[in-house]
């Protein structure tokens, strides 16, 4: 599975130069802390550091975390976090499009920690900075039930791998390596991995296409269309559908989906709607947006489909 490598630490700032030296892994995101701007574990402590990064090309995620106790405050406790990583990622510029994790440092269980009150601690967190925009980080007893009850909406799991099976139905969405460090710069660093698609749904996200250099989205420039997300021989179509169909059962594909029904919509394939923001626009490839690509592709004297090939994708979005 072709993966896309990333890191993350806390000893010190490592400057762009350092990771491109870095040639073991090729490290294209970082997931680095916030918080304490006067800790120099937080990327905050380095003024500037954050945007050489996202200058540099790599992707900038942030999390924030005290200790491993910080689920034990419960809801409150969440919403403390939330509001204060809020503040310092504001204060370096990071998008509100791009989510925060927050941490369960160790099993719950370690730590007399119930499930309840680690699940009411994301939530608390969710009602500050957005559940689109919740993160959870930390071992599965945090992470399975933050997924099945819905309290965080990104993944980065550590300890023992998921499966193929598991990455296959959409989770977790970042894992952390246990099993060693690596050393970029001669800081010890935890290597951790971005699974196929999630770099770029979280770039799709939101106005700020970070890791691209420049500061302007994934697509080429006025009139063309952005560039095919997916492998050969994949395509957009029904939820329903075989393993190649992305239909938004993967977290990762719903904003491309979301993407295709907006584009239906301003092009007027979506009977009685007429706003691209409307609730139509969820991110669920269901028969009604099937229905609405086989009015578009009859229009375009394309084949009738009903989904969304290169081709289609190409015309749809131009």
């Amino acid at each position: 599975m072709a993966v896309v490598y990333g890191a993350d630490y806390s000893a010190r700032e490592l400057s762009p130069s350092e990771l491109d030296r870095f040639t073991k892994y090729d490290i294209r995101f970082l997931i680095r802390y916030i918080g304490w701007p006067d800790n120099p574990k937080c990327i905050s402590h380095y003024p500037g550091a954050y945007q050489a990064h996202v200058n540099a090309g790599r992707m900038v995620l942030l999390v924030a975390e005290q200790s491993a106790s910080d689920p034990a405050g419960g809801f409150a406790g969440g919403v403390a976090m939330a509001q204060q990583a809020l503040r310092d990622a504001r204060a370096v510029g990071y998008p509100d499009s791009l989510p925060i994790f927050f941490c369960a440092d160790g099993w719950l269980a370690a730590n007399n920690i119930s499930v309840g009150t680690a699940m009411a601690y994301l939530d608390g967190a969710a009602s500050v900075v957005g559940r689109p925009r919740t993160g959870a980080y930390g071992f599965r007893d945090f992470i399975e039930p933050a997924r099945a009850g819905g309290h965080a909406r990104w993944l980065w799991l550590c300890g023992t791998a998921p499966t193929d099976v598991e990455v296959a139905e959409g989770w977790p969405h970042f894992y952390q390596w246990n099993n060693g460090t690596i050393s970029p710069g001669g800081v010890e660093a935890d290597l951790d991995w971005a699974y196929p698609g999630v770099l770029d749904a979280l770039r799709a996200a939101g106005p700020q296409a970070q890791g691209q250099g420049n500061g302007q989205s994934p697509a080429s420039g006025p009139g063309q269309p952005p560039p095919w997300p997916l492998p050969a021989g994949h395509y957009f179509g029904l939820i329903t559908g075989p393993v190649v169909s992305h239909g938004g059962f993967l977290p990762a594909d719903r904003p491309f989906v979301q993407q295709i029904q907006r584009a239906l919509i301003r092009k007027g394939f979506v009977p009685g709607v007429t706003d691209p923001a409307a609730p139509w626009a969820d991110g669920n490839y269901a028969e009604t947006t099937q229905q609405a690509v086989l009015r578009f592709q009859q229009s375009a004297g394309l084949p009738r489909t009903g989904s969304i090939g290169p081709d289609d994708w190409a015309r749809l979005l131009s």
